[in-house]
């Protein structure tokens, strides 16, 4: 089938006879790299804010694909459609689509449930030191219990 031998954005699947597609890690990720390291880098600090602007938006599309993927992928032309809606989240221009996204859905969104996502993230903290916790003294109950047999078996 035609459909499965296209290349989603961020992906390193060959289409077209084993060459990458114009999407690839090979392809995009290098100049996004050097983007972000140049800003970085430069006196200004807008483009900082760009590029930010850019991995937040980009990380929420991410997280909604990841869900959706599996029903998007039948769509025709959906791989060409998202290269071209990562294109206009990137593009160094006024109407920029990460700045559009993140002022007009995802900052009002943010700033409205703010409270609620830093009570979720510090039950999720709060639950990962725990189980590190527990996972640290089993193992140490476990270290204990295997050099006890050890030395009794010599």
């Amino acid at each position: 089938m035609w459909l499965q031998n296209r290349i989603p954005c961020g992906s390193a699947k060959p289409v077209w006879g084993g060459i990458p597609g114009p999407c690839s890690k090979a392809f995009c990720r290098p100049p996004l790299s050097l983007s972000r390291i140049k800003a970085i880098e430069s006196p200004n600090k807008d483009d900082d804010t760009q590029w930010l602007t850019y991995w937040v938006v980009y990380g929420i599309f991410s997280i909604a694909e990841f869900f959706s993927d599996i029903f998007l992928s039948w769509f025709p032309f959906y791989y060409m459609l998202k290269c071209g809606f990562l294109l206009w989240c990137m593009a160094p221009s006024p109407s920029n689509g990460a700045e559009f996204l993140y002022h007009r859905i995802i900052r009002p969104f943010f700033l409205k449930h703010e409270a609620q996502l830093d009570s979720v993230v510090q039950d999720l903290k709060d639950k990962a030191a725990e189980t590190a916790d527990t996972i640290t003294k089993e193992a140490k109950k476990a270290t204990v219990n295997l050099l006890g047999e050890e030395k009794k078996s010599t």
